[in-house]
């Protein structure tokens, strides 16, 4: 019987195909059920992909309407979204004054929060709650232990993870509360949150306060407004956690992006030639129970403001720092526009200074209107020369010798007034400087046969305060008009990045001979028989000026009995350095001249700058030198006297000493040296100039002052004045050269 064959498991059951398959038929026959499945499994699978496609590019349709048109659902979805990326404010920058004072920074704040949810130790938090709202109570002082509790308490319940612990904690605050018990385990074992925030700190509170402007965004004034693109500075990003209550929680103390610090803006301002500004202006106003009154201080070459003053009532009738009248407030100048007035006649070579008019008892009608002079009780100023009208402020004198130049031709001296520069806004870099008024042709509406000599006395037109001041700075500056200035240095991180240069705004445009006139003239007003004569009369400096009173106009018509006092000018007269304007609008305390009211504002800032800087007294110095060096005797520093005692023997130099004292202060003449010798008075601010730094240390904080120390070498110039009373002010700065 024969074996049967071993069949592969694999054939097991299979049918037997009767015919062999052809070699080139591999796959399955067209047509096949084979075939047909296949190509209904690729048409499912393009399909598929085409579906998606579809749905991927109507995805990113709706990602493009949403973000271009989102619906108020959509806008609502977004805001409560746990987590994003905020602006974080950077901090602004400082604005300084020329001294290095600060007037404005930014000062860190900080808000105090508690996460009741954060992964802190619970028992921890237990065992310390009481100690840590013991020392909470301690530190503010404004809660018991027992409030502080109740707030943790409450937070605690409610599931508050963004709970105001305390707010405007400052930075000392803030350190001694990353001490307490369980506040020391750090901010995410603890819970604790600190929010911080930029307040804009006044170190100087009401000095100065709208040049320097704030820093709100719903109140920004002055250079906080003018210069906000670089204090600003650039914001960075944080990412921070939405909480409950609408509140974002930052949920580490890095940022995505650092913000950048705004950079530091330096004033012109001196801050203690503006805290005098400030105090006689402020004293005047008082004294004569004025409406407003503003003081601005230049430095004549430069066109640097060195004080601004702008104080006006309130309506608890206290003066303060409420709008920037100097380079606002337009007002009809008055009797300072005399002078303008005079140089176009003059350089128009139509009068001479020696010219006379009758300007007869004081009273006059000249086109059908009564024309005065303040003199009119006395019985006037009679015949006089056009110096004289000018240094007596004749209303009448000016208005018929304008009449005489130019009464046939009044354009003529509109067109020689416009070229003064005087119709022009200055282009200053503060905002909200006031448009001068000043008629162009005889056709301007107003017009009429009395606008000439009305304009020439300082009526039917104006002008700022600050302008009036530009146009008498132009003159000490000879004939170079510059545009008044409140920056001077730019700095980032310490580093002047910008230094403003002084601008010109116009030169020539009189004539040198014109200007000299117009010096004189001015310098007559402080001499004999002008009407700021006794002013000046016992200062050791010389002024050239120009008093102004003027009626106010109000509801349609000038007034009585209220008046608008000025005075304006410049010194030392024979060098000028600094120009200066003063004006009380409405003084009700009896006088209101403009040499009684605001002369007096004048003096005290001139009487300020002439004692405490030494370039005043160059001649002085350059004459003992020059004794000095053809004897060979060397210039001494004021100071100790023993020390000193011990060098002038050394040296073999003769001394003569008057007074006694400890402190010596020297003279060096030609063949000696005079010594001065006196101690200083308790209480008293002590006289350091002349004194090597050591020395004058020594005396000042035996004194009880804190100083402020700039420069090298000798001490040039101290910003209290010696002999004034410490316990108003403690605070000094030196200045060494």
């Amino acid at each position: 019987m024969p074996l049967e064959q071993d069949i592969p498991n694999n054939h097991i059951n299979q049918p037997v195909n009767e015919q062999s398959p052809s070699p080139h038929n591999e796959g399955p026959a067209v047509g096949t059920p084979e075939s047909a499945s296949t190509t209904m499994v690729y048409t499912r699978a393009y399909m598929v992909f085409a579906g998606i496609c579809i749905l991927a590019l109507a995805i990113i349709v709706k990602v493009f309407v949403l973000q271009l048109f989102p619906s108020d659902e959509a806008l609502k979805l977004a805001s409560n979204f746990t987590y994003k990326v905020n602006d974080i404010e950077p901090v602004r920058g400082r604005i300084i004054s020329s001294d290095g004072s600060v007037l404005a920074s930014s000062v860190p704040e900080y808000e105090i929060r508690w996460d009741s949810k954060a992964t802190y130790d619970k028992e921890e938090y237990r065992a310390k709650i009481d100690s840590l709202t013991m020392c909470l109570s301690r530190l503010f002082g404004d809660k018991t232990a027992a409030g502080y509790r109740a707030i943790f308490k409450e937070a605690h319940a409610s599931g508050n993870r963004y709970a105001l612990i305390h707010d405007h904690v400052n930075a000392n605050e803030l350190q001694a509360i990353k001490k307490f018990p369980f506040a020391r385990k750090g901010q995410f074992k603890s819970g604790f949150v600190y929010i911080e925030k930029q307040k804009r700190d006044h170190s100087f509170k009401e000095l100065a306060t709208r040049t320097v402007g704030y820093g709100r965004a719903d109140n920004e004034v002055g250079l906080e407004l003018a210069y906000q693109d670089l204090l600003a500075g650039k914001k960075g990003k944080q990412l921070q956690e939405k909480i409950p209550g609408g509140y974002w929680k930052p949920l580490s103390d890095d940022y995505v992006e650092e913000p950048e610090s705004g950079s530091d803006i330096v004033t012109t301002i001196d801050i203690h030639l503006q805290d005098v500004a400030h105090n006689a202006l402020n004293r005047i106003l008082t004294q004569h129970n004025a409406e407003w009154g503003c003081a601005i201080l230049m430095e004549v070459e430069t066109g640097y403001v060195r004080a601004i003053a702008n104080l006006s009532k309130d309506k608890n009738g206290v003066y303060g720092e409420n709008l920037n009248l100097a380079i606002s407030q337009s007002v009809e100048p008055g009797s300072t526009m005399k002078l303008a007035s005079l140089m176009a006649a003059l350089d128009d070579g139509l009068i001479e200074l020696e010219d006379s008019v009758a300007t007869g008892r004081g009273e006059i009608m000249l086109e059908g209107r009564r024309l005065t002079d303040s003199n009119l009780d006395k019985g006037g100023n009679g015949t006089i020369s056009a110096e004289q009208v000018f240094e007596k402020s004749s209303n009448i004198g000016t208005a018929l010798l304008i009449k005489r130049a130019y009464g046939t031709n009044p354009q003529k001296f509109l067109d020689k007034i416009n070229s003064f520069g005087i119709n022009q806004k200055l282009g200053l870099d503060l905002l909200g400087e006031n448009s001068p008024t000043l008629y162009k042709t005889t056709k301007d509406k107003g017009w009429s046969g009395v606008s000439l000599t009305q304009l020439s006395i300082g009526y039917e037109t104006s002008c700022t305060p600050l302008q009036t001041l530009s146009f008498y700075n132009a003159i000490a500056n000879d004939g170079k008009m510059v545009r008044p200035q409140f920056v001077q240095e730019i700095k980032k991180h310490g580093r002047t990045i910008e230094t403003r240069e002084p601008s010109i705004i116009q030169k020539g445009f009189c004539k040198s001979s014109t200007i000299k006139k117009a010096k004189r003239i001015m310098e007559g007003v402080m001499e004999e028989g002008g009407t700021a004569d006794w002013v000046f009369k016992s200062s050791p400096y010389k002024v050239a000026g120009k008093t102004g009173t003027c009626k106010i106009h109000a509801n349609g018509a000038y007034q009585e009995n209220r008046y608008r006092a000025s005075f304006v000018g410049y010194f030392p007269a024979d060098n000028p350095k600094y120009s200066c304007i003063v004006v009380v609008n409405d003084p009700r305390g009896g006088s209101y001249y403009g040499s009684s009211v605001a002369a007096p504002v004048f003096k005290e800032l001139a009487d300020k700058i002439y004692s405490t800087q030494m370039e005043f007294h160059e001649s002085e110095v350059k004459t003992d030198s020059l004794v000095v060096a053809q004897a060979r005797i060397p210039v001494s520093k004021n100071g100790n006297w023993r020390e000193m005692q011990t060098v002038f023997k050394g040296l073999g130099i003769a001394t003569e000493e008057k007074g006694k004292g400890e402190w010596a202060y020297t003279t060096t003449k030609k063949d000696s040296v005079i010594v001065a010798m006196r101690d200083p008075k308790e209480g008293l601010v002590p006289n350091v100039v002349g004194m090597g730094l050591q020395d004058a240390l020594y005396l000042l904080e035996n004194q009880g002052m804190k100083v402020r120390v700039f420069g090298y070498g000798t001490v040039k110039r101290q910003s209290i004045q010696a002999g004034a009373n410490i316990k108003s002010n403690p605070y000094i700065t030196i200045e060494l050269l």
